[in-house]
């Protein structure tokens, strides 16, 4: 299994897909061939039975038998006394068709889709980077078919399929979907309906606050072994922002877009702590996945404009009003997809990656600013952190009431910002954009260490202004965010070790640890280190994990490979507060 400090090697790969067992060429479609494989075995079982009834007849040897009727089914009676020999034998019975069952018709077909082929993740990758389709061929690739229903309460309704590798050391009886809307910070509901795996349907079960869809497998899967895994879903969005939530508007329709973040089922990691599937709490991040790939295949009125993570290769009008957009994302830590029919933007390559800037009317000063920020922090990341691989970066003004949230390939900021009085698009703008480094690229358990990606990501502004020689900037940031919070922390008796799940957190204090206090731990380390062995120790941190998932020993353990100088005490002092 994962555990806190490395990740398994997976040693082999069964597929099982649909195709396997179904040829494309079949007129049938797969979910039409499963059903006529369960009524094929239906008949030879009641067949079976009737065959098994008759040679129980005949060693009965005239004692009376009275086999149970089944519906349907003429009821035979045996006499109890064989007839003499001469008797006239009786004619054999005449054979009665046997009804079989009706299949439950799922709302939409089984998407046929070959779920090995990850070459078509080249058209979201740099051509530098084309070999990162294999970088972790075991992860989950999905694939999303999904149409969205506007309406007084709109609605996303859809199917999955899903090959999932059993990536860990151990067997698996079962395997977690979080359904994020139904958590208390996205304020929706996530259903989920009939469930197959390898052509078979599953038994399912809801927990963690039917956040957690449990799939019972039929048998353990093996390390290494794989599960082709179809659901059937709808999820609602909520129409309304509750300040000081992880939402905060950030997931449903509000000021004329559609914010899909977390829509779909997503399988969550696993690690030495068995499925990570609590319940978060209503502010910070609620994410903690696996890198993997998805296809989707989203349809929307012919208005809408979508943003999305990863490339759109396709969009076809489908003469009904509607659009679909098929999008390939991958490997990226989670699909994200947002729409609107006021979106337009602005652009520009930036070494080798397009950079839209999405804004409604009014806002194109607002969408130049945030290009402005984005244009100068993604080359100092390439940097420091290692080249970003996605030919895409999307910017966009979304109506929440937070002031930014990071997803894979796509940056959410306040659609507040983008009015008369500005706002805060220095800090923000290259915060998220360092997001797509330390929590896309290298993720960590967000709920529980959120301080791994945060606290960095914020310490990345720092180094953007001081690399871009913005000394105004540079003090600015070091005196009135990470200093000024922390301290205002201490006076006012809520300071606390950075270390800890968000839920350990209230939001006086959530803030001012770990945005303030979690970068003032790594200017110490940087101090102490020396900037040379330091920056050498993050970007060889970024490049070890990449597509991975990382523990606090994981980023010691970076660190110490690049000085001989003590820093445990400041992991101590600053993280953990021993």
């Amino acid at each position: 299994m994962k555990s806190r400090t490395q990740r398994p090697a997976v040693t082999q790969q069964k597929p099982q897909i649909f195709a396997d067992f179904y040829p494309r060429q079949s007129a049938l479609s797969a979910s039409s061939a499963f059903y006529l494989h369960i009524s094929a075995v239906y008949r030879i079982w009641r067949w079976s039975l009737l065959l098994i009834g008759l040679v129980a007849l005949a060693a009965c040897g005239g004692e009376a038998v009275s086999p149970t009727s089944t519906p349907g089914e003429p009821q035979v009676t045996v006499v109890a006394d064989a007839p003499p020999a001469t008797a006239t034998p009786l004619p054999p019975p005449t054979a009665t068709p046997i009804p079989t069952a009706t299949p439950i018709q799922p709302p939409i077909p089984t998407p046929l889709v070959d779920l090995t082929d990850r070459s078509i993740y080249t058209a979201n990758l740099k051509p530098a980077f084309a070999a990162d389709v294999d970088a972790v061929p075991n992860a989950p690739h999905y694939f999303i078919e999904a149409e969205l229903i506007p309406g007084e309460v709109p609605a996303v309704r859809g199917v999955q399929r899903v090959r999932y590798t059993n990536q860990e050391s151990v067997a698996l009886d079962a395997v977690y979907f979080r359904l994020y809307p139904n958590l208390p910070a996205y304020n929706g509901t996530s259903t989920v309906g009939q469930v197959i795996v390898d052509n078979e349907w599953a038994t399912t079960s809801l927990e963690y606050e039917n956040s957690a869809l449990r799939i019972a497998l039929a048998t353990p899967l093996p390390p290494g072994d794989v599960a082709d895994i179809t659901l059937w879903f709808t999820a609602t969005l909520p129409t309304s922002v509750f300040a000081g939530t992880a939402g905060s508007g950030l997931y449903g329709f509000q000021g004329n877009v559609y914010d899909l973040a977390g829509f779909y089922p997503t399988i969550p990691v696993y690690d030495d702590e068995g499925w990570n599937l609590e319940i978060t709490a209503t502010f910070g991040d609620s994410t903690f996945t696996d890198a993997a790939y998805y296809q989707a295949e989203l349809t929307l009125p012919s208005a809408q404009q979508v943003v999305s993570a990863g490339t759109v290769v396709e969009r076809r009008s489908n003469g009904d009003g509607g659009d679909t957009w098929r999008v390939v994302a991958g490997p990226v830590r989670a699909f994200y997809a947002a729409a609107s029919d006021a979106y337009t933007f602005i652009s520009e390559e930036i070494e080798g990656t397009l950079v839209r800037s999405w804004y409604q009317p009014g806002g194109e000063k607002g969408a130049e600013t945030a290009m402005y920020y984005t244009k100068g922090s993604l080359p100092v990341f390439n940097r420091l952190f290692g080249e970003y691989p996605y030919n895409e970066l999307d910017v966009v003004a979304m109506p929440t009431t937070g002031f930014g949230m990071e997803y894979a390939g796509v940056i959410d900021l306040a659609q507040s910002f983008y009015g008369e009085g500005g706002g805060a698009y220095a800090v923000a703008t290259p915060h998220e954009v360092a997001h797509q480094w330390w929590y896309n690229l290298v993720g960590n358990d967000q709920p529980d260490e959120p301080w791994l990606d945060e606290s960095l990501a914020n310490y990345a502004v720092y180094l953007y202004f001081e690399d871009v020689a913005w000394q105004e900037m540079v003090d600015g940031v070091m005196n009135n965010i990470f200093l000024y919070n922390y301290n205002a922390a201490k006076n006012l008796g809520i300071d606390r070790p950075v270390a800890g799940p968000v839920t350990g957190f209230d939001a006086s204090n959530y803030i001012n640890i770990i945005y303030s206090k979690g970068p003032l731990f790594f200017h110490a380390v940087r101090e102490r280190m020396g900037d040379e062995a330091f920056f050498a120790a993050i970007l060889d941190y970024a490049q070890t994990h990449r597509y991975g998932v990382t523990y606090p020993a994981d980023l010691l353990a970076a660190l110490r490979r690049h000085t001989d100088t003590e820093i445990d005490d400041l992991y101590r002092v600053w993280i953990t507060g021993e």
